[in-house]
């Protein structure tokens, strides 16, 4: 694959640089940050769901405009993550596992 899919095209340049060893120093620094990457997009799908449910979109109408069930815009509103995720983190910050 020479280019990344969307919206990770700003990427590209990684695959551009010609020194073998920088470049996968490059690539491995991107790779350890995947994880934080995945946390903040977390956050920003959560909020913007958040903001949705407080301009008065049920989770029902919150799903279907982001594409996702009911059930699963209502976890995403709650910090809830789901598979394997959740086995490894654990409860996620603002979460109420108990609800």
């Amino acid at each position: 694959m020479t280019t990344p899919p969307p919206p990770f095209e700003t990427l590209k340049h990684l695959a551009d640089n010609t020194d073998a060893s920088e470049r996968a120093k490059e690539v491995g620094v991107a790779l350890n940050a995947v994880p934080e990457l995945q946390k903040w997009l977390r956050q920003l799908r959560q909020e913007a769901v958040l903001e949705l449910r407080a301009d008065g979109l049920s989770h029902a109408e919150v799903g279907k405009l982001i594409g996702t069930s009911r059930a699963r815009a209502q976890q995403i509103a709650e910090g809830r993550t789901t598979g394997r995720r959740a086995v490894e983190e654990g409860p996620q910050e603002g979460s109420n596992p108990g609800a």
